[in-house]
């Protein structure tokens, strides 16, 4: 089907539907540009602050839906939670809406009508989370106390579109992995009893590689701007068997601790790999900018690695 958009000429007749469709053709390629290039989440500001005991407010901001609607909060807002029971939590969303304000109700001549149309911002409380589609976005998930007053409130939940579009495709890395000497037992780093030169690979100018076994960590660089990780790949040979786990990390700011949650682990006993996961659950996608990622690799035989490798979005 046809993009068709109004064209004016001399002594041409207009009448309330030209000028209706001269809005909606640019209204409509707004937004699809901004569904299609952008994508749907918090674009800036929203920030939901504790309050009171049992109200948060909402710092003004810009956020996209769905469809590529533009949510725009000029003002603070203030949102009382006081329907959820102790123990529990809910969740603070912004959605999409339009209406008329009394402001532009014109009544002359005969006619009435509004003579703006007022887009506006659908502030929510629920206690479930709300779909991942952008059509309600979550802002804030708020968790009360055994006095049903707020305890925290947890932003990992949000979606935010800081520069997409700049950071989507592959990070591409050579293996410089650095020796991990000490061991974990459970939830406890447990130091080697003594050094050996075979548990540490050999970095060469564009690979890593041992001739017995190895044990090696590796930082991967996150692009500013990047919301989500959608793939790994790890590329090189073995002859006997490489153990490769990717680890997402970084500060939890509502528990002051830190952690780490493990993406995907892969055991590789093919001689010639190229190993390539895709990370298709969402929460393990989701990126924000407290999260860094790391590659940890345990090889047992002769291997040597080429390429690290991560594609973000």
């Amino acid at each position: 089907m046809s993009v068709k958009r109004v064209n004016y000429f001399t002594h041409q007749f207009l009448r309330e539907h030209d000028f209706k469709a001269e809005q909606e053709y640019h209204v409509a390629m707004r937004r699809q540009h901004n569904r299609m290039l952008h994508g749907w989440g918090v674009i800036q500001g929203l920030e939901v602050k504790r309050k009171s005991d049992h109200e948060v407010a909402i710092e003004p901001g810009v956020a996209i839906d769905n469809l590529g609607r533009e949510i725009v909060l000029e003002a603070p807002a203030v949102v009382e939670l006081t329907l959820f029971g102790p123990g529990s939590h809910a969740y603070v969303t912004i959605a999409y809406d339009e209406g008329w304000e009394e402001v532009d109700h014109h009544v002359a001549g005969g006619v009435d009508g509004y003579t703006r149309l007022t887009e506006l911002p659908r502030i929510g409380e629920q206690q479930h989370e709300p779909a991942k589609d952008g059509a309600v976005i979550a802002l804030a998930r708020v968790h009360f106390n055994e006095n049903g007053n707020i305890q925290r409130i947890a932003k990992e939940v949000r979606t935010t579109l800081e520069g997409r579009g700049s950071v989507v495709g592959w990070m591409r890395l050579p293996f410089k992995p650095v020796r991990l000497e000490a061991l974990r037992i459970g939830e406890k780093l447990v130091a080697a009893k003594q050094w050996e030169p075979g548990v540490e690979f050999t970095i060469d100018t564009a690979s890593a590689y041992c001739e017995k076994s190895a044990r090696g960590s590796m930082a991967i660089p996150v692009p500013p701007g990047a919301r989500k990780v959608t793939a790994f790949r790890l590329c090189g040979t073995t002859r006997g068997k490489v153990d490769v786990e990717l680890v997402r990390s970084g500060w939890k700011p509502e528990e002051n601790r830190g952690g780490h949650h493990v993406l995907l682990k892969r055991t590789v006993e093919r001689e010639w790999f190229d190993e390539f996961v895709a990370v298709e659950d969402e929460e393990l996608q989701r990126l924000n900018e407290f999260h860094s990622l790391a590659v940890s690799v345990i090889a047992d035989g002769k291997t040597e690695i080429w390429l690290v490798a991560v594609r973000y979005e």
